[in-house]
């Protein structure tokens, strides 16, 4: 059976303002599928003025909506756009003319006009500026596992002196209460270096000695000695095993997808409370950073059955960064989610959907395979449940892959938008 398979888009905005001549122009960075390119557009005063009445922004990063809208109330289109400062995201609406909304349309269905560096030159006066670059978290990261690994030498030159006055009788485990484990580094199938425990010790033991022998620059995979077993019976859920080195995108038409991103969060145990009421199952893309303020999220997503992948560790533009630097993103997340579920991550979807071969590969080499969406009902802009499902109800349901999000609303939404899919008699399915 055929899949089908549907392209996604980022437009982001890069820059804002006049030329010499008193033109009104914005800059633009376009991701569609692999592919990404920046383009210079002259549009109109009153759509300008209403993106010029948004700043100052700089430094901020700004995902532009591809679609628009129309305000009966103000007889006026108005479109939007993500602000996002840190970890904050904004949405902002603007009105806009039919031009505007014209030549958005034209670059959505691929005609991307290409960069002129002379308009570009033209531009004067800038009122929005690309973000700057991120620090290097090497750094701290490298600086870390130094830390480590001089302690654990520390303890070693200890415990061989106490060894040589006692005559070899000193019980380790039992000196340092039980926390000691001895981390024994192999090559896994893939040939990445695979961290084993040789004693019952707690999680914490053996990834802090997993850490310290393995080196900072390579990719870990971390397999935990203590395991939890769950003797609860979980659902019977359809589990899609998507293919290697693709973007995937679409599913058959008897299936359907609901996928959450940027959790964890506080709200994660209550999506996963409706999905395992309705014996629903759905796959979370996890943000590394969340990840380490909501561990109980973490465990209570993947004990309930659901699936767990890969969102990067800071939700940044990862097409942007170096194979290194994706490498090292990408690791950080896959060992603290790990580390809780005691799982392998197999899936990543990238931030903003901004992909291209290289992240694919990134990806591929810590044996993660790229899960996208071609349903976005754009429930972080929702102003209440009903915005949610209202999308639900005016687009083709089999074969979508919905992307969802941690947010108030599309937790009053979810039971809706379950009941009005099962309708359907569609099958839901998560990924792996």
């Amino acid at each position: 059976m055929g899949m089908e398979t549907y392209s996604t888009q980022v437009m982001e905005l890069l820059s804002l303002g006049r030329t010499s001549s008193g033109i009104s122009q914005m800059k633009i960075g376009v991701t569609q599928d692999d592919k990404y390119a920046t383009c210079v557009i002259e549009i109109d005063e009153f759509t300008f003025l209403e993106l010029e009445a948004l700043g100052p922004l700089h430094g901020d990063r700004i995902r532009i909506s591809p679609y628009s809208k129309w305000d009966p109330y103000r007889n006026s289109h108005y479109s939007s756009f993500i602000r996002t400062t840190g970890s904050t995201r904004v949405p902002l609406y603007f009105a806009c003319s039919e031009a505007y909304i014209a030549l958005i349309k034209q670059i959505r269905q691929g005609e991307l006009p290409p960069v002129s560096p002379a308009k570009e030159e033209q531009v004067v006066q800038a009122i929005l500026m690309p973000v700057p670059n991120r620090p290097d978290p090497r750094n701290g990261f490298v600086s870390r596992l130094s830390k480590i690994a001089v302690a654990i030498l520390i303890m070693i030159g200890l415990l061989a002196i106490l060894s040589v006055a006692t005559g070899g009788k000193v019980d380790s485990a039992r000196l340092l209460g039980g926390q000691v484990a001895k981390a024994e580094v192999t090559k896994s199938d893939s040939g990445l270096p695979v961290a084993h425990a040789s004693s019952s010790v707690s999680d914490a033991a053996v990834t802090q000695d997993a850490a310290a022998v393995v080196q900072a620059d390579q990719p870990v995979a971390v397999h935990n000695a203590v395991r939890t077993e769950s003797h609860e019976e979980k659902p019977a859920f359809k589990i899609i095993d998507i293919d290697d080195d693709k973007k995937f995108f679409g599913l058959p038409k008897e299936y359907v997808a609901l996928t959450f991103d940027d959790g964890p969060s506080k709200l994660t145990k209550d999506i996963v409370d409706i999905l395992t009421e309705q014996n629903v199952p759905a796959t979370f893309l996890f943000v590394g950073q969340n990840v380490a303020h909501y561990k109980e999220a973490v465990t209570y997503a993947a004990g309930h059955g659901m699936s767990i992948g890969n969102h990067s560790w800071d939700h940044s533009v990862l097409t942007k960064s170096d194979a290194q630097e994706q490498s090292e993103n990408l690791s950080k997340v896959n060992i603290a989610i790990e580390a809780l579920t005691h799982k392998p991550v197999t899936l990543f979807r990238p931030p903003y959907g901004a992909v291209n071969d290289e992240l694919v590969a990134s990806a591929g080499k810590q044996h993660m395979k790229t899960l996208l969406w071609n349903r976005d009902p754009e429930d972080w802009n929702a102003k209440t449940p009903e915005d949610i499902t209202r999308y639900f109800h005016h687009v083709e349901a089999a074969g979508g892959i919905y992307v969802l999000h941690e947010d108030k609303h599309t937790v009053e939404a979810l039971p809706a938008i379950i009941k009005y899919l099962k309708g359907k008699n569609l099958t839901f399915v998560a990924f792996k």
